[in-house]
Parts: C-alpha cells; sequence; structure tokens
C-alpha cells in the first residue's frame, strides 16, 4: 500500500499482519474494509506465484465490487502483468488467480486449497454458501477473512463472532461517538479509551476510525434513527425491529440453574389405575 501511495489506518496495519489464518472484521461503513482486504489480496497474488484468492458476496455485482478495489492496485502496480482481465478474473502471469464468484452455493463447489477466502458483506451471505466452502479448507493451508457491518443476532457472521477468539482474530472499527450529543438523556458520555480496553479484554482489537467526521455522523443518525445508526456504525448486533420475540427476549428465558436429571430422584409409587 505505501509503496503504491496508499496510507494505512493503524487497525489496517493489523489487518495486513501476517499470521491470521481467521480474521473477522466488524467495521463501520465506508471505515476502509474493502480497501485493505483488496491491498492483501494482490500482494497475497504477486508475491506468492499459483497463488488462488476467492471471493464471495451476498450477490454476484457485491463481489465484483471488491474486485473494482482489487483492480486499482493492480492497474496502479506497473510490475503486475495480468494474462486474463475480467469483471471476475484476475489471473496473473505468476500463475496465481483472484477469482469472483456468484452467491449461488454451486458455484463454489470444485475448488480445493485455496489461499485465501474472503466474504463480503459476509453478515449477509447465507449460510448454505459458507457451509459449502468451508470443505475447500480442509488442506490447511487457506486464510479465511470476513468482514461485514452487523445485520442483527443471526446468521453465521453473528454466530463466529460471538465464538472464542483464540480461534479468530477480530477486529472492530467504529467511528467517534455521537449519541451523547444526539441524545444526552439515554446516552453518557463515551470514553474512548476505556471502550478500547474493554473490548481487548474481551479479545477484540478495537479501534475509532478516522474516516467520519461529527457532523456526518450526526447527520447520518438523523435520518437512520437509533436502531440503525448504531448497527451501521457503531458496529452494534441490534436486534430486528420486526420480530414478535427479539434474540435477548429468547436467551434471557434460558437458565442453567436446575439439576442434571440423572441427579433427580423419581419416587416409584405403586401402579393404580385411572378410573374408579
Amino acid at each position: 500500500m505505501q509503496s503504491l501511495g496508499w496510507h494505512a489506518y493503524d487497525w489496517q496495519y493489523e489487518v495486513l499482519r501476517p499470521g491470521t489464518p481467521r480474521l473477522i472484521l466488524n467495521c463501520a461503513r465506508q471505515s476502509g474494509k474493502s480497501t485493505v482486504i483488496g491491498a492483501r489480496c494482490v500482494h497475497r497474488a504477486k508475491y506468492f506465484p499459483n497463488s488462488l484468492i476467492m471471493l464471495f458476496a451476498p450477490s454476484e455485482g457485491q463481489a465484483v465490487e471488491l474486485m473494482n478495489k482489487i483492480s486499482e492496485f493492480i492497474k496502479s502496480d506497473s510490475e503486475i502483468i495480468l494474462t486474463r482481465d475480467s469483471t471476475n478474473t484476475k489471473q496473473f502471469i505468476n500463475g496465481s488467480r483472484i477469482k469472483a464468484f456468484t452467491a449461488n452455493p454451486t458455484s463454489a463447489r470444485g475448488y480445493s486449497d485455496p489461499d485465501i477466502i474472503i466474504f463480503d458483506e459476509a453478515a449477509y451471505v447465507d449460510r448454505e454458501l459458507y457451509l459449502t466452502v468451508r470443505p475447500m479448507m480442509t488442506g490447511g493451508k487457506t486464510d479465511l477473512i470476513l468482514l461485514s457491518t452487523p445485520n442483527g443476532k443471526e446468521g453465521f457472521f453473528f454466530d463466529l463472532w460471538e465464538q472464542d477468539p483464540s480461534i479468530w482474530s477480530k477486529v472492530l472499527v467504529r467511528p467517534i461517538d455521537v449519541m451523547h450529543e444526539v441524545l444526552p438523556a439515554q446516552y453518557p458520555m463515551f470514553d474512548e479509551q476505556a471502550f478500547i480496553k474493554e473490548q481487548r479484554e474481551m479479545g477484540i482489537k478495537a479501534f475509532i476510525s478516522s474516516r467520519h467526521t461529527r457532523d456526518w455522523l450526526i447527520e447520518e443518525h438523523g435520518d437512520m434513527g437509533d436502531n440503525w445508526f448504531l448497527q451501521e456504525y457503531g458496529c452494534e448486533f441490534r436486534s430486528r425491529q420486526d420480530v414478535v420475540f427479539d434474540y435477548d427476549m429468547f436467551t434471557n428465558t434460558i437458565t442453567h440453574d436446575v439439576d442434571p436429571l440423572d441427579k433427580i430422584r423419581f419416587e416409584v409409587v405403586e401402579d393404580k389405575p385411572l378410573f374408579g
């Protein structure tokens, strides 16, 4: 990125760091997640011959949009020579390939041991596609990267974000907080350093984006309202607004404060007829 004149944010250095085979990016809209992933893809393809990088998204058009980010880096690097250059395939002279796929699970079959698998807008990708792709990683060399903003408390992106951080490297990128300005009675002053520390203690590498201005965020909140704004910019997994029983209500009905069945004593009583 630096050699091509791009400036990397602190959190992007974290994403580009080697040795992260399982990476989840929970990033606010327009924070730069597609750009940094595009750089990582091109670097891999250029410097590691015969690499296979696979791009998936909720639709073919969205996968191609990520490919367009990748094309920007390719066009900026005069050392890269392509033998095939289409909207869904970039083939390098060294044998490396970057391919964008449709959202149809059948399109993902037939490949094995890719070097990188990427799910863009992963919170909106069908679980069936994700489960179809996973067996490709059997060889053990594949880096799996999920990037998205949240989409409610459902789907594999949400499930994996909640999993043990020892398996996944989690990066959270949100802008400065404006909720205490627009709704001071409901939201206290936001302490950025305390937030970052709290997230780190949970195994999440949190960063504050510098791309979003305060005025823009306040304008966005005015158009979006609380729930949508906190999801799109606050990176919060919010319960859907069109359901009778939301995720939190359901989970609050579950308790483990009961004795296992094998510890309960059953009293055997004499058989008696049900009726007189």
